[in-house]
């Protein structure tokens, strides 16, 4: 007796997964898998009729929104966004120059021996960039994830 979640040896569509079937419709799957599962669909039909009733999940579920949040923001949250952030990048960025101009002065006017302000600036440029590589390959993730979008 073959069940509903048990696949049969006659059904063309068997050897797909539903997880499968989901990572194709997300997009998820490598081009040989990608290929296999448009091959699996081209012989079935009940394997067709899963990937729409999946799809249309898909559609609803995209489209839904959490009961209860209010889109609308306050007065204050729009103070906030509009002036608190603004004034606060601008004093950080203020401090941190100020910070970075007088530590390279004293870092320049030192008495230590060049060798040692070499190293030193050595592992400090080494540092900066290690961490620029580092947000910069980040950004780029960022940029081609397919949940990048998705609310919570």
């Amino acid at each position: 007796m073959s069940g509903a979640g048990h696949p049969s040896a006659q059904d063309p569509g068997a050897e797909v997964s539903r997880e499968t079937l989901m990572r194709y419709l997300d997009g998820e799957l490598e081009p040989g898998e990608r290929r296999e599962v448009e091959a699996a669909l081209e012989r079935s039909t009940e394997l067709q009729r899963e990937l729409a009733l999946f799809r249309s999940f898909h559609d609803d579920l995209s489209t839904l929104r959490v009961q209860g949040i209010d889109d609308r923001r306050s007065v204050w949250s729009r103070v906030h966004r509009r002036l608190s952030r603004p004034i606060g990048w601008l004093l950080l960025a203020i401090g941190s120059l100020v910070w970075i101009g007088h530590t390279a002065w004293l870092y320049a006017s030192s008495p230590a021996p060049t060798w040692e302000k070499a190293a030193t600036s050595a592992i400090v440029i080494g540092v900066l960039l290690l961490f620029a590589s580092v947000i910069h390959d980040r950004y780029r993730e960022w940029q081609t994830d397919p949940y990048r979008d998705v609310e919570r």
